[in-house]
């Protein structure tokens, strides 16, 4: 089988259930949110995911691109569901005012949680921290070790209840100057663990600011899901890359593991929606969706004009 084929509109199956394995992590203090179920029955979940906004609000060419067109192309979704973002969501070149006003924008737009990257850290641990109260969305990391003014506001991990199921959601990143860091892919997997075996989670979710591709020993994406065994789904950010779709990763247990990262600036939006089923099986549709796509245009017509504009799809 391909280890890394591209999914958009098929069905395929997920991580059916693991075998319990060692002793679990400490349990860490975590923060639980309700959702409303968003199937008949509590059977289906929908996640959308974004990375890499770099605090832009607005279009960046044509009309394409910026949270203001993500809020309005979530709005027409048909059914409601969980909004993350993979990092990278300020600009750290932009005034305090304009990323307040990334964070307002971003609480209007409903995002459940996120994970600090570069760009939310690079001024300093006391400087995201006095960010933090105007954010009414969590932020998640599992292998930072913060001061203890910004350890109130990020925790390694949050549960949120769906109906009946439990979603864990994690978050790692890369080295950055003044924070200490401990190895990503370890963090990332003793999460997980903890959150399936201990907390009973019945879909975890990681936040990863590793980049979809490091040379050499560096964790990424990739290293991360061929690495894990109890990860279902990783929101991937930090490179400039763009995806086509969503892919399929094998993971240690050769069980498959959805990848997803949109393209940079809120070019592009993540959906994916999970269907649980009684034998805890769970079925995926994902696909991508570009943030003020032309009317009557084609997803391929618009995402041809992306990579000609970038020129960096993958």
């Amino acid at each position: 089988m391909n280890k890394d084929r591209r999914l958009f509109l098929n069905q395929v199956s997920v991580l059916a259930g693991i075998a319990a394995l060692s002793k679990p992590i400490a349990s860490a203090a975590s923060i639980t949110k309700s959702i409303n179920t968003l199937y008949a029955g509590g059977h289906g979940l929908t996640v959308f995911s974004t990375n890499d906004l770099h605090g832009k609000l607005n279009p960046i060419s044509s009309d394409l691109g910026g949270l203001i067109q993500i809020k309005k192309l979530i709005k027409k979704q048909e059914t409601s569901g969980l909004l993350f973002d993979a990092g990278d969501f300020l600009d750290a070149r932009q005034s305090l005012s304009a990323q307040k006003g990334m964070i307002c924008d971003m609480n209007d737009a409903g995002y459940h949680a996120v994970t600090p990257g570069y760009n939310e850290l690079v001024q300093g641990q006391d400087y995201l921290a006095a960010l933090a109260p105007l954010m009414n969305f969590s932020m998640v990391n599992c292998n930072y070790e913060f001061n203890n003014t910004l350890r109130k506001f990020i925790k390694p991990y949050i549960i949120i209840n769906s109906g009946r199921y439990k979603i864990g959601i994690t978050g790692v990143g890369q080295q950055l100057n003044g924070i200490k860091y401990d190895d990503a892919i370890r963090c990332a997997n003793s999460t997980a663990k903890f959150l399936k075996e201990q907390e009973k989670c019945d879909l975890v979710i990681c936040l990863s600011h590793l980049g979809h591709i490091q040379h050499g020993d560096m964790p990424d994406t990739r290293k991360l899901a061929a690495q894990s065994q109890h990860i279902d789904m990783i929101v991937s950010g930090r490179n400039r890359k763009i995806l086509a779709g969503p892919r399929v990763l094998l993971n240690k247990l050769k069980k498959e593991v959805l990848v997803t990262q949109a393209a940079w600036d809120g070019l592009m939006v993540g959906k994916t929606v999970f269907r649980f089923e009684s034998d805890k099986r769970t079925l995926v549709q994902a696909e991508y969706f570009i943030a003020g796509q032309p009317r009557g245009q084609t997803f391929w017509k618009t995402y041809s004009g992306l990579r000609e504009m970038t020129k960096q799809a993958v």
